[in-house]
């Protein structure tokens, strides 16, 4: 099955109990702030378009749209994706362009040891990489996170479990940016060795296992993580026996399409915004990956109706790249 947001007590994953699962998991919380505004053509609109890093560890994105943008706000799939959703918020609600909006936003990530390291997305941690200027690559020293923020899973006492801001975070390690995003000299960017280490005080009472084998095509894989929301209509959410994502812990399932030999493999695990940095499980219940990217047109096809390639950094390389042999707990 490749389409659905279950929770955990829907959809086992093999080799691991739905207590586990809960517990490792890790709620990455980047701060940004979104300038909006509308410019009068697309070229102008891709071309002012940029990122700064601001000194307190937030990031702020400017953004612009056009008018046939402003036209298509109510239209589910246009509006699906996280800076579109605020811009057609914006316009919904009356607002004079240009318009400072927080980024309603967040990611996944998973603890991979007792002492509460964290393996995320490098796409999650730009803007603390940014201020302490690590873009050249930095392993194993610590910083103070200075606004990501992470929320760590706890057992109420009816047995539920909730997430609750951690105390302390810190950035740990992370590969140099011309590994993490590669440049194809035409100004676009595409996301690689997309990972990231951060440590987050307390400790999730849980952690998952790495798993350095690679990938087969056709395997079943499973995935974990918080998935914001989709565009899917009621009746495919009815029909195949799931609640819409709402950034709520979900399990998703599929199979490996495709191994890259560098340290990628594709997969139609369903995922959507929220799901960076969700580990990516083989029926052993080991981490195998890490989720990166959709590919394609993925709004339509990721959010709207699933069924589509995602690309996914396999954890081996994640192992590596960041050097985590001397973390990790023995097999």
């Amino acid at each position: 099955m490749s389409e659905g947001f279950f929770h955990p007590g829907q959809l086992q994953i093999p080799g691991i109990t739905s207590d586990e699962i809960c517990a490792a998991m890790v709620r990455i919380l980047p701060r940004t702030v979104l300038i909006l505004d509308v410019a009068k053509t697309p070229e102008q609109a891709r071309n002012q378009a940029r990122n700064e890093s601001l000194p307190d560890g937030s990031e702020c994105w400017y953004r612009f749209f056009t008018s046939d943008d402003v036209a298509k706000v109510n239209d589910p799939e246009f509006a699906m994706g996280m800076v579109r959703h605020e811009f057609a918020r914006a316009v919904k609600s009356g607002l004079q362009f240009p318009v400072t909006v927080p980024l309603d936003g967040g990611g996944s990530g998973f603890s991979i040891t007792p002492g509460g390291h964290v393996l995320t997305n490098y796409h999650l941690v730009t803007a603390e990489i940014a201020n302490y200027g690590r873009e050249g690559g930095v392993i194993d020293r610590e910083v103070p996170c200075r606004s990501l923020r992470a929320q760590v899973a706890y057992r109420t006492d009816a047995g539920h479990w909730q997430w609750r801001n951690a105390t302390a975070l810190w950035l740990v390690s992370n590969p140099p940016e011309s590994r993490a995003i590669s440049q194809d000299g035409n100004g676009q960017s595409q996301l690689r060795e997309d990972t990231a280490l951060l440590r987050v005080d307390p400790p999730p009472s849980a952690f998952l296992r790495l798993s350095e084998r690679s990938v087969a095509v056709s395997e079943p894989l499973w995935m974990a993580g918080f998935p914001l929301r989709s565009a899917r209509k009621s009746e495919s959410l009815e029909s195949v026996g799931y609640t819409d994502a709402d950034g709520t812990l979900r399990i998703s399932c599929g199979s490996a399409l495709d191994v890259n030999p560098e340290g990628y493999f594709a997969s139609d695990v369903d995922g959507s915004m929220g799901n960076s940095g969700s580990p990516v499980l083989d029926a052993s219940g080991r981490v195998v990956g890490m989720f990166s990217r959709a590919s394609g047109n993925g709004p339509r096809n990721a959010f709207e109706y699933g069924h589509m390639s995602r690309i996914n950094v396999s954890a081996k390389l994640a192992a590596d790249g960041l050097h985590l042999a001397s973390l990790l707990p023995s097999n």
